[in-house]
């Protein structure tokens, strides 16, 4: 995709969040779970990416499952309560997952787990999803400007949708930036519903309740990874006690999800030193040999702990953050103060000790230089 097709789809996409129709807040949900799946999946090779409808819908139950306990606001906010994501009463899907969360006591992960009913939940959102958004989102002004697919382009043999050719290099590239704007209506959006306002009263912390961290959670990842690291830190490898830092390695500002895969156990101020930076090479060899070659184990104890995890996921998300810092000369942290250009030798790093097999599977190969 050239340089000025890249700038188009910029500035159709601003003007989708600028002029698009919205009453829901489904239309962000699935602008945010279009470029979450372009990293997690890899393209054809015309450039174009079929996703499956269940694949968009497990994104949905991911982002509105945390937004669905009352909110408690600031002291200026009347009450507490679950705030609505549609103009006139609350959204079919957060109805559907209210039920399932009540269920499993508010833990995805035992959701999953259920695999009968959740395989039921996913269905029953996708139906949502065909029938609303998906054929609305493109709908600006009076007019269907299809940018990022074809409604044509849906396929009932396999329930598909295909991003049309070079988009999902878009959302690749500007990842971050798509997240930051779509993150930002969604909360605008919010604010506008009249039901909300009670609620919300004059709080400022509406956007880390929507997509915030659940730091209990964290704390059972720094128990589990204290142990498998054996005491050490990840960077140092000098002994740390149990309280020390968790920290994402791909961070959480290039890449906003918990997955326990991506975390490591660190000294605090080897984590402070890091920072947002991408850790040098060195460290990329040690976080495959630890979390892929020898990931199932740690998958085994995140499943234990109800923790959500996924060693695929978390493997094509650290091979997009290195390769768009490739793309950007980014700089790369290996202890202290000390920082270097990220060079294509990268690629070796990840490959040279991580499992073979996953070469095989569905992520694809990763090419040594």
């Amino acid at each position: 995709m050239t340089a000025d097709s890249e700038i188009r789809f910029l500035r159709r996409l601003q003007r989708l969040l600028e002029e698009g129709q919205f009453t829901s807040t489904y239309k962000f949900a699935l602008l945010q779970a279009l470029a979450d799946l372009s990293v997690e999946r890899d393209a054809d090779l015309d450039g174009s990416l079929r996703l499956p409808i269940a694949a968009i819908a497990e994104k949905f139950i991911e982002y509105y499952w945390r937004q669905l306990p009352p909110f408690r606001a600031d002291a200026g906010a009347a009450s507490a309560g679950t705030l609505l994501q549609n103009t006139d009463r609350q959204a079919a899907i957060l109805q559907l997952l209210a039920h399932a969360r009540s269920r499993y006591d508010g833990m995805l992960a035992a959701a999953r787990q259920d695999s009968d009913r959740f395989d039921s939940l996913r269905t029953r959102v996708a139906r949502v999803i065909r029938q609303m958004p998906l054929w609305k989102l493109q709908t600006i002004g009076r007019q269907n400007e299809e940018f990022l697919y074809r409604r044509e382009d849906y396929r009932q043999a396999d329930d598909t949708i295909r991003l049309l050719a070079g988009v999902a290099g878009s959302f690749r590239s500007f990842h971050g930036l798509v997240t930051h704007l779509v993150r930002g209506a969604w909360v605008e959006q919010i604010r506008r519903i009249p039901a909300n306002r009670q609620v919300l009263g004059e709080a400022t912390t509406l956007p880390d309740f929507l997509f915030g961290t659940n730091r209990a959670a964290l704390s059972g990842y720094r128990n589990i990874l204290h142990d498998h690291q054996g005491g050490r830190c990840f960077y140092c490898d000098r002994r740390v006690a149990r309280n020390g830092d968790l920290d994402h390695f791909i961070a959480w500002s290039r890449y906003p999800v918990d997955l326990g895969h991506n975390f490591v156990f660190t000294h605090s101020e080897c984590n402070r030193a890091k920072r947002d930076y991408l850790a040098h090479p060195a460290h990329l060899q040690r976080w495959a040999e630890q979390n892929l070659d020898h990931g199932e184990a740690l998958s085994g104890f995140f499943a234990d702990a109800k923790l959500p995890h996924d060693i695929h996921r978390s493997r094509q998300v650290a091979v997009w953050a290195y390769e768009q810092g490739e793309r950007s000369s980014a700089h790369v942290w290996l202890r202290g103060k000390d920082v270097g250009v990220l060079a294509p030798e990268w690629r070796n790093a990840i490959i040279s000790v991580a499992d073979m097999r996953l070469a095989a599977e569905q992520l694809g190969p990763i090419q040594p230089v």
